[in-house]
């Protein structure tokens, strides 16, 4: 009886691994590309993934999740390509077809005062579905939201004077799409490239939060040290901007290359500026 009984134990106690294979490995891909996964085609209540791919020159995505090869581009406008290439989806599908749309920032003009404009677009046919391109405004990036609560969402735009004079106002524009359009998963939150850039007496640097955390925001220089912080507190949901005029205890600082860094709940995101004195 004992034997039998020390044979049970030691098999209740065989651990079963699961079995990884691989299914794809993928070709070699430029360092300076960008790369990963995102929600891109409706399927019932949930959406696929594919395989997606920024350069310099254009943003494609791929025909399936374990594949680089194109299925759909888009190719940058010099105006794009100035603004740094800030092309993000919308999770969203606008246009009804079943795929998400997207959208893109550029910068009018060729001093340190440019004028930015937002292009929403349809990948599938490059058709644009709404262009903020006004002479006299800049346009922020789109934010998606049901804002009086009437189960549709609501595309919400902040624009400011250009050349900026201290006002904005807000543009709000009705979908007719309800909120369950938008694919479940949380975006967390955005940093945005601060406008402008290159700068020489202010800059702003927006980002928005899919729910209210702490926030820090800090100046670095090219080499790492860190030069001064913006912001370190506990931020709502929403929207948010801070101006820096890129001065330390009132002294300015050299020109050159800065990084920007918004630390959220300990989550980090960084983007490269340039200040010109």
């Amino acid at each position: 009886m004992k034997i039998r009984f020390l044979i049970l134990f030691v098999i209740s106690n065989i651990v079963i691994h699961a079995q990884w294979q691989n299914i794809w490995t993928s070709p070699n891909i430029s360092g300076s590309a960008v790369t990963g996964y995102l929600s891109f085609q409706k399927n019932g209540n949930s959406w696929d993934k594919r395989f997606y791919y920024l350069d310099s020159v254009k943003f494609y995505v791929s025909n399936s999740p374990t594949s680089i090869n194109p299925e759909f581009t888009y190719y940058f406008t010099p105006e794009e390509k100035l603004a740094g290439y800030q092309l993000y989806s919308l999770q969203t599908d606008l246009t009804g077809d079943g795929i998400t749309d997207f959208y893109v920032i550029g910068y009018v003009g060729t001093s340190t005062n440019y004028r930015q404009y937002v292009k929403i677009f349809n990948i599938v046919n490059n058709s644009i579905i709404f262009q903020g391109n006004q002479n006299n405004y800049s346009y922020s990036y789109p934010t998606l939201i049901d804002i009086n609560s009437d189960g549709l969402l609501e595309c919400v735009f902040t624009k400011w004077n250009y050349p900026y004079n201290n006002n904005y106002l807000y543009e709000v524009y009705s979908t007719g799409l309800t909120p369950s359009d938008e694919p479940t998963e949380p975006m967390g939150y955005k940093l945005n490239q601060n406008y402008p850039n290159p700068f020489n007496s202010e800059t702003n640097i927006s980002f928005s939060l899919d729910k209210p955390g702490q926030v820090q925001l800090k100046i670095y220089g090219i080499n790492g040290e860190e030069i001064t912080t913006l912001l370190d507190e506990y931020k709502s949901a929403g929207n948010h901007s801070v101006r820096w005029n890129g001065a330390v205890e009132n002294k300015r600082v050299t020109s050159g290359v800065f990084f920007y860094e918004l630390n959220v709940d300990g989550i980090s995101s960084v983007r490269k500026m340039i200040h010109l004195k």
